[in-house]
């Protein structure tokens, strides 16, 4: 094990009280919990689709398995937070125009929305204000990711492989608690991760199909890298980060870190002024 410099416990602890969750949400009128239905069929004449969610503040879990393109519930119990859904072609939003940005909703406000993805190979793209939540992509068929908030506590995974190619993935955000895992099973070459303060995994585990070229970008954080035993990989530090601890073997020179495998290689950039790195080989 190397560490270099470690920040002191009492900052990071600092930052990430910085990053809680509990907000004061101001005084909302709120009612009788509504449910908004979504059962959308596969886009007719097309073998694929692009598909935006855009919401306020709330919890949003996403899973595989519908026989439909897109279905599930959004729940709400603020009566201007009723959803809208439109379609052109193969082009759909499911959006919430007037929900606050409030932050994650706790008390009695409600919005929940629980969606499940069939099998059209789709380009996802959401944004959200804040919201808490599990996004499970396992087997489902993902041409493009694009995820944007403004804060969230969530886990985004990939437990199997995904069968489509996917061109782009794309994760920004504020100040959070994300992790992202079996990121290998994305089946993409580009992950793009960028955030402000927070804590932060990226698990690489799964099949790597293909290079995967990785720039990761964040504030005063803790960002933990998991990479695989037997997957090569060269991690490359930018930004004047030195709070750097590893797990495992791993070859160093300067600000560059290597593990040796065989198949595809990962290349991930990194770029933290500062902040505590976490390489663990696993």
């Amino acid at each position: 094990m190397r560490v270099l410099k470690f920040i002191p416990f009492v900052l990071i602890a600092v930052v990430l009280l910085g990053c809680s969750f509990t907000v004061n949400v101001p005084s909302i009128n709120t009612s009788v919990t509504q449910t908004f239905a979504v059962s959308q069929s596969k886009p007719i004449d097309y073998d694929h689709g692009d598909i935006q969610l855009e919401m306020g503040g709330g919890r949003l879990n996403i899973t595989g398995g519908s026989d439909q393109w897109l279905s599930g519930t959004v729940k709400y119990n603020v009566s201007s937070w009723e959803p809208t859904l439109s379609l052109l072609n193969n082009q759909m939003v499911l959006t919430q125009e007037h929900s606050q940005n409030l932050g994650i909703p706790d008390g009695n406000i409600i919005n929940d929305w629980t969606l499940q993805m069939g099998d059209t190979p789709t380009s996802l793209e959401i944004s959200a204000g804040a919201y808490a939540g599990t996004l499970d992509f396992s087997g489902v068929p993902l041409t493009n990711l694009e995820i944007n908030d403004g804060a969230s506590k969530a886990t985004v995974r990939f437990d199997s492989l995904n069968p489509a190619v996917m061109q782009r993935f794309v994760y920004k955000t504020g100040a959070s608690s994300v992790e992202l895992l079996g990121l290998a099973n994305a089946n993409t070459d580009s992950l793009t991760f960028s955030s402000g303060a927070g804590d932060y995994t990226l698990d690489f585990s799964g099949q790597l199909t293909q290079n995967m070229n990785v720039k990761v970008s964040s504030g005063l954080s803790q960002v933990k890298i998991v990479i695989p035993q037997g997957t090569s990989a060269t991690i490359n530090l930018n930004g004047g980060l030195s709070n750097v601890e590893t797990h495992g073997t791993w070859t160093v020179n300067g600000t560059q870190y290597q593990t040796s495998g065989s198949g595809p290689t990962l290349t991930i950039d990194v770029e933290m002024a500062v902040g505590n790195l976490v390489l663990q080989q696993q």
